[in-house]
């Protein structure tokens, strides 16, 4: 008999039989009406007319899941993946959750999806993992959603899509999933996949905050925190941040750290923000290590203690703040407080440039130019300096200009415009290299306002330079 007919049949015999009488029930199973044999289950599951027994609701799940009753392979599929009232298979499980997902079981779906991404109980599969969140999301749920927009804002197992990711976000925040909301949120604020809406953007992490998704209430303090599009509200921004830290969020304890730290909108209170931080570091999140550290070498609010604050130095750069390694190499470069190790110092500030920081980049160059201890690399030195030239570091331009016309002694143009770009920044020196050219190319009214410059800035021979030139 085709599918569809025996579930009509079987929807034609439960019509006339008692809901809550079990024999009649058991008969009418027996005959085939898989309706019946589910409603049986459930009356065994919750012991309503019967005595409970998970073993009998078990069987008859199995009964009704071998009728195609798609909602019975679900039942019986988390009864064999918990041990419930069955010996505990996980294989077992994941088949019926494909026949429920294939019967038209969005859960279904969704459930070995989520077995096929975490790949602790299942090996792990991405591509069909996606595939499976697709067809859930389709059926409404929120939560595949949320998964597979993830997958496209990783670009994994896929290639990135930040307009599908948003896409996806925003169905599942539709949907009632606060995380989705508070994920768009975040996408919408950057303008990735769609368009900036910092306004669109704090509605959706508020949409967030109040499902409980933390990251949200995060964003929606920093946004109170800045006034960014909504008054600024620094009371507002600490109650929000406290909230995510009591949920778990670490980030929600540095905010709140951060705050109590700076006596911004609460007495300043530098115990507390070293046990905030301490939070925020214990959730693996660098910034809260580097932060703690700082009052730790200091003593503020913990006793000073340099080998505990040297580790929380290291601990920071190994959780993503790079700051940490900028730190500790310039104990480590500058010792009198921790033994003098040059080697060690030029490889944490290669580590700290490699992940992004430019502080780092730039203290490395200058090891690289000058040869201390690691190794004098000259065209290593010119091409970090110009990354952080060109990354604002002005000083990095004087000193980038210095370098070209130390191993290009014949160009004259490229010294001259970084000069001109680091004086621009307040680089007093620079003002006066910029000066000796124009005097150099017999231009001394055009050298002087820029040796008057230098002269501000306190660089003492561009104040001869400009006393001889104005006399």
């Amino acid at each position: 008999m085709p599918v569809l007919a025996a579930l009509v049949l079987a929807v034609a015999v439960a019509a006339q039989t008692p809901p809550g009488d079990p024999a009649a029930l058991k008969k009418s199973c027996d005959r085939g009406a898989a309706e019946d044999c589910y409603r049986l289950a459930g009356l065994h599951a919750r012991g309503e007319g019967v005595p409970p027994d998970e073993g009998k609701a078990a069987n008859f799940l199995k009964k009704a899941c071998e009728l195609n009753l798609a909602p019975a392979c679900l039942d019986l599929a988390l009864a064999l993946r918990g041990g419930q009232g069955v010996k505990k298979d996980v294989a077992h499980a994941s088949v019926l959750y494909q026949k429920a997902c294939d019967g038209g079981v969005a859960r279904g779906c969704a459930e070995l999806a989520a077995m096929l991404e975490a790949g602790t109980e299942l090996e792990k599969h991405l591509g069909r993992a996606a595939e499976l969140h697709g067809r859930a999301c389709d059926g409404g749920i929120a939560a595949s959603c949320r998964s597979l927009a993830a997958m496209y804002a990783a670009g994994s197992p896929m290639p990135k899509d930040d307009a599908r990711a948003a896409a996806l976000f925003d169905k599942g925040c539709v949907e009632g999933d606060g995380m989705s909301c508070g994920r768009l949120a975040q996408l919408v604020a950057e303008g990735r996949g769609v368009a900036r809406d910092l306004s669109r953007a704090v509605e959706l992490a508020r949409k967030g905050c109040d499902a409980g998704f933390g990251p949200a209430c995060v964003a929606l303090a920093a946004a109170f925190r800045q006034g960014d599009r909504i008054p600024k509200d620094v009371a507002q921004a600490s109650a929000l941040y406290s909230q995510a830290c009591d949920t778990g969020e670490p980030t929600g304890c540095l905010g709140l750290g951060e705050l109590v730290r700076d006596g911004t909108g609460a007495p300043r209170d530098y115990a507390r923000a070293a046990s905030l931080f301490q939070k925020t570091c214990d959730g693996r999140v660098g910034a809260g290590c580097q932060e703690l550290a700082l009052l730790v070498a200091h003593g503020r609010g913990a006793p000073a203690d340099l080998p505990r604050a040297t580790s929380l130095f290291r601990q920071a750069c190994t959780n993503g703040d790079p700051r940490g390694c900028v730190e500790l190499g310039r104990l480590f470069q500058g010792g009198g407080r921790v033994a003098r190790d040059l080697n060690r110092a030029g490889a944490l500030y290669s580590e700290a440039c490699e992940k992004g920081s430019l502080p780092g980049c730039s203290a490395y160059a200058a090891m690289l130019e000058a040869g201390d201890t690691i190794g004098q690399n000259l065209p290593r030195a010119r091409s970090l300096y110009e990354r952080t030239c060109a990354g604002g570091i002005v000083a990095d331009c004087y000193t980038l200009g210095r370098l070209v016309r130390r191993v290009e002694p014949t160009n004259r143009s490229a010294p001259f415009q970084l000069f001109a770009q680091a004086c621009d920044g307040g680089i007093a020196p620079a003002c006066h290299e910029v000066g000796l050219a124009w005097e150099a190319g017999r231009q001394p009214m055009k050298a002087l306002p820029f040796y008057q410059k230098a002269c501000t800035g306190g660089h003492a021979p561009a104040c001869e330079r400009a006393k001889k030139l104005g006399q």
